[in-house]
């Protein structure tokens, strides 16, 4: 059974004796559950640190659009 943790934004994850990981909205119980492969983590935080996602955050506060 996974420990769930509180991951702020609405979500809770659970991490997976294989290094892979759940994710839920946050109290959710009886909701879809999200599953990712250690891989396809690895995939997303080297993306988000290259800087692929940064179009979905719209333009920073401090720049004209």
């Amino acid at each position: 059974m996974p420990c769930w943790t509180a991951s702020g934004a609405g979500i809770e994850t659970a991490r997976l004796a294989d290094g892979g990981l759940l994710v839920r909205a946050a109290g959710d119980l009886d909701g879809p559950v999200l599953r990712y492969t250690r891989a396809e983590m690895d995939a997303f935080v080297r993306g988000a640190k290259d800087g692929e996602f940064d179009d979905l955050a719209g333009p920073r506060q401090d720049q004209a659009p």
